[in-house]
């Protein structure tokens, strides 16, 4: 460690955030409100743009099912993010979007920097908080219990979907929040696009600690 900090945990574990540690912080968060209706009718959608972001991860929380999407818009140079619920139009869905630590002015508090001057921790800042990662089907949905005192979202890493042309649909494996219980959950949102049997990829999802944020 050239530069940083070690805390010595009670139970002989260390914490160290040095000058190559750069975890994600909240950039924003907020909630999103569905603006479009998808394909299928009843499920919905928004999409928005942000600029000036390097890496973002798009968490979704809440008790209504919902995935949330990122993409990066090159034509336009900047980050692009799509929330779609199984509400209709107007549904509103809580959101983090975790990117690289931002600039702040250090008039207190402790910040690090690696020898290229990029902030690699910053303590007044809201840090990613892994607490799980597991796969899930639309087919075979897996669930989730945690503890129940604290507060989780989930990032949608690879967006898990199902296109049946037995059921006629297409889905999108979406997840849900309640008291600790993160479940997960198929939503029709199109088609079936044409195909004649089924083609299905389980999404990967990582679960944030919110709590507090």
């Amino acid at each position: 460690m050239t530069v940083g900090f070690q805390i010595f945990l009670a139970d002989g574990t260390t914490v160290q955030a040095d000058d190559t540690y750069r975890n994600l912080s909240v950039r924003e968060q907020g909630s999103a409100v569905t603006t479009t209706a998808t394909a299928a009718g009843g499920t919905s959608f928004v999409t928005f743009f942000r600029n000036g972001l390097t890496m973002p991860l798009l968490a979704v929380g809440g008790t209504g099912l919902a995935v949330g999407q990122a993409f990066f818009d090159a034509a336009n140079n900047r980050w692009g993010f799509i929330i779609t619920s199984a509400g209709g139009v107007g549904t509103a869905v809580p959101f983090y979007i975790f990117d690289v630590p931002f600039d702040t002015d250090p008039h207190f508090g402790l910040q690090v920097f690696n020898a290229a001057g990029q902030k690699t921790f910053d303590i007044m800042q809201k840090y990613l908080r892994v607490n799980d990662m597991y796969q899930s089907g639309v087919s075979a949905p897996v669930n989730r219990n945690y503890d129940p005192t604290r507060d989780y979202a989930c990032i949608h890493m690879i967006t898990g979907f199902r296109i049946s042309a037995v059921a006629g649909n297409t889905q999108l494996l979406a997840t849900r929040v309640s008291a600790g219980a993160v479940a997960s959950q198929g939503i029709t949102v199109d088609g079936s696009q044409g195909i004649p049997s089924i083609n299905e990829s389980p999404a990967t999802i990582l679960v944030a600690d919110v709590t507090h944020y």
